[in-house]
């Protein structure tokens, strides 16, 4: 591998340990605020599944879309993914309106 790849490969790595980490913190702040809820114990284990099971699925999406070879197909994986995500942005911000 020349250094030239080994410095873009470092880089990127790193980007995408930063977004992990993000996510990691994100899903921790919500698990957090489960536990402060008073529901029954089996909801809170519930939302708790999802809320990981969610984290876990998006982390490996985002993963597998970066290993995809041809960056013309990668891009527009995360251009759908990303729209993908403003829609449930969009139902969130909806049920907020109604909450």
């Amino acid at each position: 591998m020349n250094m030239k790849k080994a410095k873009l490969t470092v880089k990127r790595d790193k980007k995408e340990y930063e977004v992990s980490t993000r996510l990691i913190e994100v899903t921790d702040s919500i698990l957090s605020l489960i536990h402060t809820l008073s529901t029954p114990l089996e909801e809170k284990i519930a939302m708790e599944d999802q809320i990981n099971k969610l984290s876990h699925e998006s982390n490996c999406l985002l993963d597998i879309i970066s290993n995809i070879s041809k960056k013309d197909y990668q891009k527009k994986l995360f251009l759908a993914y990303r729209e993908f995500l403003e829609r449930n942005i969009d139902a969130v911000n909806q049920r907020i309106s109604k909450a």
